[in-house]
Order: structure tokens, then C-alpha cells, then sequence
């Protein structure tokens, strides 16, 4: 019971006490004074009776007279009359009825009434004596009554103040509830202020929950700060803001091996041949600075293109992955960005001649990293000797040619209309080796080739024709006629553009309400990339994720850091760190502290950290080391086969 409705019914009993206290004092003080009123009407009477026989003769029909007329003229149930000797000349007696009274209450309030008596005298002689004895039903029927009267007044002084206590007590209880539901809140990562209470005794509590809430928000702010921070260390450059070197290897190794990432795409390297004497000529300070404006000019030019990757990789050196374009538009950028870097060579005054190199290579998923950087390489060496930009001839793409928009469309029309798309999955397995899930990927197989799209070829173009939430639904109906094969849990991927998309959601929902209790085995996933920075259409989808049971995860974490708090109030499940914070972890110490600082905020919201595309046992060990619960990526597989 609780201590509110406990208060409430010690109230109400104290308040019935006192009430009914006060109604029985006040029955008893009614009846005395009844007693003491009946007892003087009778010794009135017997007096009044006594000294007017006493006047008149005293023969008996004188007295019966007299008798009479006080019995007929009053309430009494006795008059009696009798001699010096005792013998009863004159009485008159009526039944003592209380009509309209009930019997319980006679019993329950007796009245004593003695009678009165008074002396006849004849002279100095005595005649006789009077006794008259008053009647009670009359005092009764007034007792009932004012019984009546004094229970119907005291029963609505009782509602009254039950209304009133109640009235009190919810006016208690809401800022009690208040304070009970922020402080759920801050338990749940939404630190909200609350309005101080107008109950004195509430206010230091509710002023007290809001300092609270405040300084656990500053922590988070502080610790998602100091994660910020580390990801700069170990990922950014201190002189130009740009990303490292490891870094970019990281974002190149999950390009090349990432199955969902584009299948094809471009990289670019613009290097200036002259920073020593640069440097010598202007000083390292007025160097850096220049070198930090080459860094913004070449970042504006890449600003617009979606997924690309800027990186200062040493020196006057500065690395370009791009992501699904083609070396025609490769190279357009890449002589945009050469084009701002000569305009700062002119502006800066720097009267050295600074020669600019660049080179652009196109890339397929599944090359090696070494190859691809052989190939930069080389094509900067060329650069250098013949002084231009120098562009590799994009080479075949193992028989498969993008189609436009329009056959694009058509293409994915027909394959949802005949359920052509099929499933493909990678294991996701905890530190222990066990099996969390397996990581569901949606492939279309080529019409008489025997080659597949991955998402990576043929999602970008489902974004841009509207079939993006077309396809994720497929892919979702696809998991749930697996989970009737397979006791293993599936996690699916789902396009964050999906999320917004009118009447996503509510299909979603049916089709887990379809897999009944099969649901609880499904997590959705969605990537970190796509989200902005209020994180739209993720509360609904946890809302439907919820209702059965399914799970939410982020994949490709590592970028909105400060939103962990909010991922945690939607009730998130796990997170997968992104793979470019994997590669080389065994090595990057800057790395390894930003992957111990996200797990070990993440573990103190109850959410548990995966690491991607791990390649070597190398890197699954020190993940391992740094609370990582689980791993995914070429090293998973090798151990799952194994």
C-alpha cells in the first residue's frame, strides 16, 4: 500500500473518531438533558397538583377534578393520589409510547426519570400525597430527531473534509509524482527541470532533483566532451583539423571491404612538391598557417560530395576517398581542389613557385589496400614527371554497368513485385566466441549473370527513385520467413531515409506483429551516417520496435557521440563502433583510448558496444581488452567457420 493511501486512510479514520466522538458526546449530553427536563416537569407538577388540592375540599371528586385537568393538560404517564394512610384515591395512567422511534435507540439511551412528589395538607393536618411521573416518548421522538438532525450534519462535515484531505493529498501527490517521473527520466538519459512544487516541504526536494538531473547532464556532456576530444586525437590532425592518416587507411580498408558500402568509387592524392622550401622561406609558423588554409580550401571543394573523406596523410600531402563516383567526377573535384590550392599559393605571397601534384585511381570493393596505394602511387609518380594531374582510366566493373535512374527504378519495381531480392548474412559473435546474431544483408542476383548487387550498388538508387523503404520492408519480410527456419537471432539493416518516409513505420509494424513471438529475435538496425542531429524518425521506429519486443541498434557509431544519451532514452540495445576505429587498433593508441571511453560510458547506460569489420585476431584481442562485447567482420567469419 502506499504511503499516500495509508496517510489518506489514517486521516479518515482519525477524522470518523473524532466525528463519531463527537456524536456520541453529544447523544449522551442530549439525553441528560432530557433526564434533568423530565425530572423537573415532574416534581413541577406534583408541586403544582399538591398546592391546589391543598386550596380546594378535599372530597375525592374535587380531587379527581383536579387530577384530571393536569393529566389531560400535560405529558404524563403517571398522576397518582393518595391519603395519609396510603390508600390510593385518584390516579391516572397512560402507556408511555415513543411512536416513530426505534426500539434500538430506547435501549441503547435509557432514560432515568424518578417521579415527583409533593405533600397535600389540610390545615396543619396532612391529607395526602401527590406523585406524578412525566412521560418519555416525547423527549424520545425530540432525541431522534436531533439525532437525525446532528447525523446528517456531521455526515456532510465528513464528506466535506474526505473531499478536502483527498484534495490536499493530490495536490501532495502531483509533485510527488513529478519528482518520481524525472527522476525515471534522468534514469533514462532525459535530464528535464522541474517546476518547483508550491508545497514548502516538496520544494528542497524537487530544487534538489534538479540539481541532480543538471549535474548528471553536465556529466555526460562532459564525458561525450572528452570522447569527442579522443576521436580528434587519434583520428584528426593538431595542425590543419583534418583526419590522419590512420584514419583514412581505416575508411579505405572498410570502402574495399565494407559489402554494403558502394562497390565502386575513386581515390585522390594532391600533394605540394615544394613545403621545405616553403618553409624555409617563410617560417614554420606562417607554413602552418597556409597549410591550414590549403586544408579548407580542399574541404570546401569536397563539402557537397556525400561520404567522402578528407585527410592531411603528412606533410603537404592530402588524401581523398570517395565513395561511388566515378573517375570522371573524381578528377573534375580533384582539379577544383588544385584550382583553390594555386589561388592561396598566389594570395599568400610566398614568391617560391609552389608545384602542385595530384593523382586519381578508380577502385573496386573487394581490392586490396596495398594494391590501391601501389596505384596512387604510381600515379603520382607520373604526376610529378610530367607536371599534371594524372587520372587512371576507369577499368571494367566485372561485367556490370550502372543503369540510368529511370531503368534503375524499373529494375527495382520488377524485383519487388517478384521477390527477387534474397538474403545474405555475416555473423556477429561476443567476445566468447558465441553467436549474438547474425547481421542480415539485402542482394539482388543479376537476370542470366552470376554475379549479385549488393546494397551498396543498387540502395543509393533506391534512395533517390523512393523504393529505399520498399526494399528494407522486403528485406524485414525476408527475416521473418528466416526466423521461421533458423532458431538464430537476424538483425536487419533499414536505410535512416526509410524512417521518415510516409508509411514506413506503420508497415513495419504489421509485419512484426505478423512474426508474433518470433519478433523478439529481430533487431533493426540503423546506420549512425545517415542520422541527423535529431536523430529523426528513431523514436518511432523504437515506439514499433518495442511494442514487439524487437531490438534498436546504431551501426557505424562513432560520429554523433553526444547523442549517446538520447540513443540510451530510446531504449537502445547495442551499438557497433565503426570499423575505422577498428583497423589498427592493436597499434593506435589514440584508437584504443576513444574505444575504452565510448564503452565505458555506453556500459553505464545498459548498452552494449560491437566493433566492426575486424580483420586480424590482433584487433579482436585488444577490442576484448577494451570491453568490446562482441565483433563482426572477415575475423568473425574465419571464426565462425572454424
Amino acid at each position: 500500500m502506499s504511503l499516500v493511501r495509508r496517510l489518506w486512510i489514517s486521516v479518515v479514520v482519525a477524522m470518523g473518531v473524532v466525528l463519531a466522538g463527537a456524536f456520541a458526546i453529544s447523544l449522551f449530553t442530549a439525553r441528560s438533558y432530557f433526564e434533568q427536563q423530565l425530572q423537573a416537569q415532574s416534581g413541577d407538577g406534583a408541586v403544582s397538583l399538591a398546592l391546589s388540592m391543598s386550596q380546594q375540599s378535599k372530597d375525592v371528586a374535587t380531587s379527581e377534578l383536579l387530577v384530571a385537568a393536569l393529566f389531560d393538560g400535560g405529558h404524563y404517564r403517571l398522576i397518582r393520589f393518595t391519603d395519609a394512610a396510603g390508600r390510593v384515591l385518584v390516579e391516572r395512567t397512560q402507556p408511555d409510547h415513543a411512536d416513530g422511534v426505534p426500539g434500538w435507540l430506547l435501549q441503547l439511551l435509557p432514560m432515568s426519570v424518578r417521579p415527583g412528589q409533593a405533600m397535600v395538607s389540610d390545615g396543619w393536618r396532612q391529607a395526602g400525597k401527590v406523585t406524578v411521573e412525566a412521560a418519555r416518548g416525547y423527549a424520545y421522538r425530540s432525541l431522534w430527531r436531533g439525532m437525525l438532525q446532528l447525523g446528517s450534519l456531521m455526515l456532510a462535515i465528513g464528506i466535506f473534509w474526505a473531499l478536502g484531505v483527498s484534495a490536499l493529498l493530490r495536490w501532495v501527490r502531483r509533485p510527488l509524482e513529478d519528482m518520481a517521473e524525472q527522476a525515471e527520466a534522468i534514469g533514462a538519459g532525459q535530464f528535464r527541470v522541474l517546476e518547483e512544487p508550491k508545497v514548502l516541504e516538496l520544494r528542497s526536494m524537487a530544487r534538489a532533483l534538479n540539481h541532480m538531473s543538471d549535474r548528471v547532464r553536465s556529466l555526460f556532456a562532459e564525458q561525450a566532451g572528452r570522447i569527442a576530444a579522443l576521436r580528434d586525437e587519434g583520428s584528426r590532425d593538431a595542425g590543419t583539423g583534418l583526419l590522419n592518416r590512420a584514419y583514412f587507411s581505416g575508411e579505405l580498408r572498410r570502402a574495399l571491404s565494407d559489402a554494403d558500402a558502394p562497390a565502386e568509387g575513386c581515390v585522390g592524392v594532391l600533394r605540394v612538391a615544394d613545403l621545405t622550401v616553403l618553409n624555409q622561406a617563410q617560417g614554420r609558423a606562417r607554413t602552418d598557417a597556409w597549410l591550414a588554409a590549403v586544408a579548407g580550401a580542399v574541404q570546401a571543394c569536397v563539402a557537397g560530395v556525400e561520404e567522402a573523406t578528407l585527410a592531411r596523410l603528412g606533410g603537404a600531402e592530402f588524401g581523398i576517398l570517395l565513395p561511388g563516383l566515378r573517375i570522371a567526377k573524381g578528377r573534375a573535384l580533384l582539379e577544383q581542389a588544385c584550382s583553390a590550392v594555386a589561388a592561396l599559393d598566389l594570395q599568400g605571397d610566398a614568391g617560391c613557385g609552389l608545384r602542385l601534384h595530384a593523382a586519381a585511381v578508380p577502385y573496386r570493393r573487394d581490392e586490396a589496400p596495398g594494391a590501391l596505394l601501389a596505384r596512387v602511387d604510381s600515379a603520382l609518380m607520373r604526376a610529378e614527371a610530367t607536371g599534371c594531374l594524372v587520372a587512371e582510366t576507369e577499368r571494367e566493373q566485372g561485367g556490370f554497368v550502372a543503369p540510368g535512374e529511370g531503368e534503375w527504378r524499373a529494375l527495382l519495381d520488377a524485383a519487388l513485385a517478384r521477390h527477387e531480392f534474397v538474403l545474405t548474412d555475416y555473423p556477429v559473435l561476443a567476445d566468447d566466441g558465441r553467436l549474438v546474431h547474425r547481421e542480415c544483408m539485402l542482394r539482388l542476383p543479376q537476370a542470366g549473370a552470376a554475379s549479385v548487387l549488393t546494397a551498396g550498388q543498387f540502395m543509393p538508387a533506391a534512395v533517390r527513385v523512393g523504393l529505399a523503404s520498399a526494399c528494407d520492408l522486403e528485406a524485414v519480410r525476408l527475416g521473418i520467413a528466416r526466423l521461421a527456419e533458423t532458431g538464430d537471432p537476424i538483425a536487419i539493416n533499414v536505410a535512416p531515409r526509410s524512417l521518415i518516409e510516409p508509411g514506413f513505420l506503420e508497415r513495419l509494424d504489421v509485419l512484426l506483429a505478423g512474426a508474433g513471438a518470433a519478433a523478439a529475435r529481430i533487431s533493426v538496425e540503423v546506420s549512425e551516417r545517415g542520422l541527423d542531429a535529431q536523430l529523426a524518425g528513431l523514436e518511432g521506429l523504437a515506439e514499433v520496435l518495442a511494442r514487439h519486443g524487437a531490438q534498436l541498434g546504431i551501426e557505424h557509431f562513432g560520429r554523433q557521440l553526444a547523442a549517446l544519451p538520447r540513443l540510451y532514452a530510446l531504449r537502445l540495445a547495442y551499438l557497433k563502433l565503426d570499423g575505422s576505429f577498428v583497423a589498427g587498433l592493436d597499434d593506435n593508441v589514440g584508437h584504443q583510448r576513444l574505444v575504452k571511453a565510448i564503452v565505458d560510458v555506453a556500459r553505464g547506460l545498459g548498452v552494449v558496444v560491437y566493433a566492426e569489420q575486424v580483420h586480424s585476431a590482433a584487433e579482436w584481442a585488444a577490442a576484448v581488452s577494451l570491453g568490446v562485447g562482441g565483433m563482426t567482420g572477415p575475423e568473425a567469419s574465419r571464426r565462425m567457420g572454424g
